[in-house]
């Protein structure tokens, strides 16, 4: 009986191990930016941006570095894959994936008045004008497309989310312009 208490304490606290994930290293810079759809000075920056809105101070426990946050939810928005693939993929438990695509889409979000704006009479001539010289196109100021993001299939109304390609997805839509 009293073996038995003792492995059962012993099972209880098992100290918990951390370790970084080292997802940049192996990669090439094309091979990082076919998986993340962004360049690795271009997560620098992004890091550095949103630095303060996703660090989380802790005296308890190891905060999942910036960084990884900021990857994590790029993989998630370039893959289009389950949240369960980018937890196994770095290590992360669903849950904690779901919290940091919630934090650092929060936290982009938030920035969006830095980068997003109309144009107005002053910039619209070299906007028409980059349009041009990429594709010849005459009179545009911006373009519009779409994709479909695969979803697991919702309880409610399951049939209003297949598409066309016999998948659940939700259909999101991009605007751009030079």
């Amino acid at each position: 009986m009293a073996a038995r208490l003792l492995y059962d304490v012993q099972q209880r606290y098992k100290p918990r191990i951390y370790r970084e994930f080292l997802g940049a290293e192996p990669y090439t810079e094309s091979e990082f930016q076919a998986r993340y759809r962004f360049s690795k000075e271009s997560i620098q920056i992004l890091t550095n941006l949103l630095n303060d809105d996703l660090k989380r101070p802790t005296n308890r426990s190891h905060a999942i570095p910036v960084e990884t946050q900021i990857k994590i939810a790029l993989r998630y928005y370039a893959s289009g894959s389950f949240m369960q693939v980018i937890g196994d993929t770095f290590g992360y438990d669903k849950s904690t994936v779901s919290r940091i695509i919630q934090a650092v889409t929060g936290a982009i979000s938030a920035h969006g008045a830095d980068f997003l704006r109309w144009p107005d009479e002053t910039t619209k001539p070299a906007i028409i004008n980059g349009f041009y010289n990429i594709a010849r196109f005459p009179c545009v100021i911006g373009a519009v497309d779409g994709t479909h993001i695969r979803i697991q299939a919702p309880s409610d109304n399951e049939y209003a989310f297949v598409n066309r390609k016999n998948f659940h997805s939700i259909n999101v839509q991009g605007i751009c312009g030079i």
